[in-house]
């Protein structure tokens, strides 16, 4: 056999064969050890046991727990070309509307309240009770998630930075979500003190599950729907501003609606959560497909 014939073929075979296969096994498990899907995905799995090994109260921290699941349930469907500072912007909204915006609806709906609100709320009667709950209920906590995306847009305008609608929309979910995590801690409090004051047992925790499932989705998509008007409003100016104000009185009426049945009449309640869902996705489908075929600038 020819000598030089012999080395070439020896060559291929140490380049394609057994040797390097420890080197591409090394890569592709540092791959994995530097991948964000492993780290948020274990993390995401252990920080039950985390809160309660650190001593963090499990019920108010698993409600946080969850409104954070949503939010890795919805945050992969938009896909954006710079996701560290959409990321860092989804991040703003859900602890500023935690923090200010469960504040405000807070302030404003105990002033609708102490000025003769409660007896239309506490009506058991759907023609009062649902567009009493759409004035006082609806479009006051959907404004209150809303004012970190209004002042966003007060931020782009200003740099200059075209944003797409459907990064407003992310955003506006994250901000749902944090609402819904303080909401709902405010709401195991009072079955806790049920609990304490009717001498029952189980209502506090009962609550928290319930509400940490379900609600974090509801403030998402209700948040999410008016987040996305008030994005292409931002994109486009001029009438769109109108539409803007139409998608938020929609949020408001689907959420002021389904406060005011899901204990009286919960299929009309859910029938209201499918539609919502519904609406919500299609402007979601619309939004990223406008974007497939326009080439916008450099969002967030």
């Amino acid at each position: 056999m020819d000598e030089n014939r012999f080395t070439e073929d020896f060559s291929q075979l140490s380049s394609s064969g057994r040797k390097p296969l420890p080197s591409k096994t090394g890569a592709y498990l540092l791959a994995i050890l530097k991948s964000r899907l492993y780290w948020g995905i274990l993390l995401f799995a252990i920080i039950p046991i985390l809160l309660e090994t650190l001593g963090i109260n499990i019920v108010f921290g698993m409600l946080v727990y969850f409104s954070l699941f949503w939010f890795f349930v919805f945050r992969p469907l938009v896909k954006t070309s710079q996701p560290g500072r959409s990321l860092i912007a989804d991040i703003v909204a859900y602890v500023f509307t935690a923090v200010i915006g469960t504040m405000f609806a807070l302030f404003v709906e105990n002033f609708w309240v102490s000025n003769g609100a409660a007896p239309f709320l506490q009506s058991n009667s759907p023609p009062i009770a649902i567009p009493s709950y759409i004035v006082f209920v609806g479009t006051t906590e959907e404004f209150s998630k809303q004012i970190i995306i209004l002042l966003a847009i007060a931020f782009v305008r200003i740099r200059r930075i075209h944003v797409k609608p459907v990064e407003f929309m992310i955003m506006g979910i994250s901000s749902g979500l944090g609402f819904s995590a303080i909401e709902n801690i405010s709401y195991v409090q009072k079955g806790i003190m049920n609990e304490v004051v009717h001498h029952t047992v189980g209502t506090g925790v009962v609550t928290a599950l319930s509400r940490a499932l379900y609600t974090p989705f509801l403030h998402a998509i209700f948040a999410g729907i008016a987040s996305y008007g008030l994005g292409l409003a931002a994109s486009r100016g001029g009438k769109t501003w109108w539409g803007a104000l139409g998608m938020w009185l929609i949020a408001a009426c689907f959420h002021g609606f389904y406060d005011a049945t899901i204990d009286t009449h919960v299929g009309w309640a859910l029938i209201a959560v499918a539609l919502c869902y519904f609406l919500f996705l299609a402007l979601l489908l619309s939004g990223m497909r406008s974007h497939n075929f326009t080439k916008l600038g450099n969002p967030w």
